[in-house]
């Protein structure tokens, strides 16, 4: 009974030291630094997704004045329910808030209230699932271009829960493209080019080269794009983007997977799983580095998850949440720090990601607090300088890689003071 009540101590001790120190707040980081995001200020909030109602792995596009639809998911560990309002910003191309008032791109009150919530059922770790389907007619996007929502405490909306973008578009312009195999040079075993052309005879304007600002995204990252893309020649209103050195991603690895759908058996790259009452520990075995070794061709979510528990009714209240222990195996410290990234850790340097280095064993380590399911994952460097990632120090990168990438064409309107987005095209390479 002693060490059950150590166990259940330690484990207790553990969330509350592992947990981010963010919390609910009136003046998010986004703001300060002029640019929206997806983030998270509170430690209690876990698995964020917002995507199309119709497909799990979509990106949060719908078209303006379509009667598509997103939605917003996500977690509370807390201890007892929330309930929570919502609101939408529209932004500058580069995420900044634009200049317009709220009447002039929202419909009905602006804001909303988040009516689904369910409590999990049967697990380990207690929780409340929540979900929002988006736009609703009390807000309802009117223009296009980039928005992002933001989640509040209902009582206090001045406690900002997180931050999420999405994107509203028009069909105004005609994208065609595809992805190849950078062309000859330093980076062509490494990396791909996007090269697309965009027909923009629907629209009347005076400066192209001016007014459209084109930007690249791969793999749903916002930090891995690319803008200010050249052109390579400009026809009777079209414009071509396939120039030499334009358009071109390292093309990284296929990412590293982790199965913890199940805890009544091991999967690929589990060591073991240990029931420390009351929750559940999968150890993995120790990665190594996989810069200089070939390319190996296997299937992934490009980096995404995949909420999931074998044979749930409900996998969205039903599976558990797991601490996921991953080590990486190198012989000395790094002079940058180390983080294990992906979707499940935001793609940034965040603080869960953040791996510390073991000199006993060598390796460094990090534990994450994971909903069940399928998951992809790498590892990168962060300059502490710079706090620019590199992933290629661990995982290579090869051209044979499969990705995905997504065209957004903006028109910064001038009479209305605001950016359009006129145009999207999602492309998809490799398997």
């Amino acid at each position: 009974m002693v060490k059950m009540f150590i166990s259940a101590l330690i484990s207790i001790l553990f969330i509350l030291i592992s947990a981010p120190l963010l919390t609910a707040g009136s003046l998010p980081s986004e703001k300060e630094s002029g640019q929206f995001k997806n983030e998270i200020f509170s430690g209690k909030i876990h698995s964020v997704k917002v995507r199309s109602t119709t497909w799990e792995f979509s990106f949060p596009v719908i078209e303006l004045g379509s009667d598509q639809r997103l939605e917003l998911i996500f977690d509370d560990l807390a201890t007892y329910p929330h309930s929570f309002g919502y609101t939408m910003v529209h932004c500058d191309a580069d995420w900044s808030e634009s200049d317009l008032q709220k009447q002039e791109y929202v419909e009905g009150m602006g804001e909303g209230t988040i009516r689904e919530s369910d409590p999990s059922y049967n697990t380990t770790y207690d929780y409340t699932h929540y979900r929002l389907e988006f736009p609703e007619e009390d807000c309802l996007p009117t223009l296009s271009g980039n928005y992002a929502i933001v989640v509040y405490e209902a009582d206090d909306p001045e406690k900002i829960i997180l931050t999420h973008r999405f994107y509203v578009m028009e069909k105004t312009v005609q994208l065609t493209g595809h992805v190849r195999q950078a062309p000859s040079g330093e980076f062509r075993e490494t990396s791909q080019q996007v090269v697309f052309s965009m027909d923009y005879s629907g629209l009347t304007v005076q400066d192209p080269m001016r007014d459209f600002t084109v930007i690249i995204r791969q793999n749903g990252r916002d930090n891995k794009i690319l803008k200010n893309i050249p052109a390579s020649a400009i026809t009777d209103r079209k414009i071509e983007y396939d120039s030499p050195d334009g358009g071109i991603f390292n093309a990284g690895n296929e990412f590293r997977t982790l199965d913890i759908k199940s805890m009544k058996y091991q999967t690929e790259n589990m060591a073991r799983i240990d029931f420390q009452n009351p929750y559940y520990h999968v150890y993995l075995n120790p990665d190594k580095s996989r810069d200089g070794t070939p390319y190996f061709s296997k299937a992934d979510l490009n980096g995404k998850y995949f909420i999931d528990q074998e044979k749930a009714g409900n996998k969205h209240i039903e599976a558990d949440y797991i601490f996921v222990h991953f080590t990486l195996a190198e012989p000395y410290p790094l002079s940058d720090e180390v983080y294990v990234t992906g979707e499940l850790t935001g793609w940034g340097a965040s603080s869960p990601g953040k791996m510390e280095y073991n000199a006993s064993k060598g390796f460094y380590e990090c534990t994450l607090l994971l909903k069940q399911g399928l998951y992809d994952y790498a590892f990168c460097t962060v300059d502490k300088e710079t706090g620019k990632t590199n992933e290629e120090v661990f995982e290579g990168s090869f051209y044979e890689t499969g990705n995905d990438y997504e065209i957004y064409v903006y028109l910064h309107d001038s009479r209305s003071q605001y950016d359009r987005l006129v145009g999207y095209l999602p492309l998809k390479t490799g398997k």
